[in-house]
């Protein structure tokens, strides 16, 4: 039985892996993150994600389960990119 977290952000997730962490919106302690966890068409999550989730605690302690994206949630897009140009007034 897990109890369900308002809200998480991701720390890292590695999609060679399948594995990641979140950090939970409460300051708890962070949790473990598995690709099969997640729910959706994409099985990966990006570090800055906002994500809903149960925790559970099994043998290697506090786990993500039923992974879900937030919808309007911030989405982390990757570094911004300077172009090189610049606006004039």
């Amino acid at each position: 039985m897990g109890s369900l977290s308002p809200c998480g952000v991701v720390k890292w997730f590695d999609p060679d892996r399948g594995i990641g962490l979140i950090s939970q919106e409460d300051a708890g302690p962070d949790v473990q993150a598995e690709a099969s966890a997640i729910h959706g068409e994409d099985p990966r999550l990006r570090q800055g994600e906002e994500v809903f989730f149960n925790v559970t605690l099994d043998s290697t302690g506090l786990r993500a389960d039923n992974i879900r994206r937030s919808e309007g949630a911030r989405r982390y897009r990757g570094p911004r990119q300077h172009t090189g140009v610049s606006a004039s007034v």
